[in-house]
């Protein structure tokens, strides 16, 4: 088995993937960093040799870190890294296709983030008071004096802001590793056009359904589930900023100032950048010419 190359990919992904979360939980040197390049071994090997193998090296870097760590070290790496690189991997590269198929990998990056949601929810009984006690521990440690109003809101959006920041790790990871593999000959499927890329049809009424909730309850669970939700929206709103410059003279300045104000003004600018995520989302495309 060791002399076929997908069985030394997926060995050689796990294991440094379980190294880099290791260096972390450990507190190791630069573990903070390598932390956030876990799942990048992971799909790399995917987007080289396919969603089997990035499964086998998904499950080999959860035992490499049952055994530096512990079963609860395992099961953070699983949800925050192991699994959702996996799932990417492999519902992306869809056997003969020459192209990858990104519909079901961005809804992913919405789901995956609602389903931890809902399973921590069924562990623990008050969701809204441990998000306030984790903004308050945070805040106590940074040594800022903070507002009790504003504090609420913060605990509030504290699940959706988690999940922004494994969406765009994920994003991130996946795109330098499929980089990586072109570079060097070994891709598998080339990414496809931005202009083909929208949500699967059965995705669109979920953010409905939680705004429903969220109406009817008004709890803070709805609410995160809403706002995780949206997040594929959201990404597909950014592209379609970058898809609409394309070719335009002064793009990289325009760019420059549009993720300025998207740091400085989130709160008014997210809204916006998922309204025309959604535009995207269901306007007509024009069809390809008949050959």
């Amino acid at each position: 088995m060791f002399s076929q190359p997908w069985a030394l990919a997926a060995g050689a992904a796990g294991l440094l993937s379980a190294l880099f979360a290791l260096f972390a939980m450990r507190g190791m040197p630069f573990g903070g960093l390598l932390m956030w390049v876990a799942p990048l071994p992971i799909l790399a090997a995917g987007a080289a040799f396919g969603g089997r193998v990035a499964g086998a090296a998904t499950g080999l870097a959860a035992a490499v870190v049952l055994l530096g760590s512990s079963l609860l070290g395992m099961g953070m790496y699983l949800v925050m890294f192991g699994l959702p690189a996996a799932l990417i991997a492999i519902t992306a590269l869809p056997p003969g296709k020459g192209r990858m198929v990104l519909s079901t990998p961005l809804a992913l990056l919405g789901l995956w983030p609602t389903a931890v949601l809902l399973l921590v929810a069924l562990f623990v009984t008050d969701l809204e008071g441990a998000m306030r006690s984790a903004v308050e521990m945070g805040v106590a440690r940074m040594g800022v004096d903070m507002p009790e109003a504003m504090m609420d809101q913060v605990a509030r959006v504290k699940a959706a802001a988690a999940g922004l920041w494994l969406a765009l790790l994920l994003l991130g990871n996946g795109l330098l590793a499929q980089r990586f593999v072109e570079r060097r000959g070994l891709a598998l499927a080339a990414l496809p056009p931005v202009d083909d890329l929208r949500l699967p049809g059965w995705y669109a009424p979920l953010p409905l359904v939680a705004l429903v909730l969220w109406t009817v309850s008004d709890g803070v669970l709805a609410l995160s589930a809403l706002l995780l939700l949206l997040l594929p929206f959201f990404l597909l709103g950014v592209l379609g900023v970058h898809r609409r410059l394309r070719n335009r003279p002064g793009r990289r300045a325009f760019l420059t100032g549009f993720y300025l104000l998207m740091l400085l003004f989130l709160q008014l600018m997210a809204p916006l950048m998922v309204g025309v995520g959604l535009f995207d989302q269901f306007r007509r495309r024009p069809a390809p010419p008949n050959p």
